[in-house]
């Protein structure tokens, strides 16, 4: 299987690709920053509760879309793993 010329090229050169987001992932992107500040401003949240929230939503999001999608169970394993590890 051939690999994509930009990640030829980043890899040979060392510089990073010079691909933007598109518009959905942008947009996701605002929409949680924007609903974080508004739990904190207007909802009376602590930031670690917001941060807490957002993990627990991203965790419920790789689950949803590891089981729609139907990689391995490996897969899946991986990135529990990733999500679930202490920060150092």
């Amino acid at each position: 299987m051939p690999k994509s010329r930009s990640a030829v090229s980043c890899v040979e050169s060392g510089t990073p690709s010079r691909q933007r987001l598109g518009g959905a992932e942008a947009i996701v992107i605002i929409v949680v920053i924007a609903m974080a500040a508004a739990l904190v401003a207007f909802a009376g949240m602590t930031m670690p509760d917001v941060l807490q929230l957002l993990v627990g939503a991203g965790l419920v999001a790789v689950l949803l879309v590891g089981l729609l999608t139907g990689p391995s169970v490996r897969g899946i394993r991986a990135a529990l793993r990733a999500l679930l590890a202490p920060a150092a």
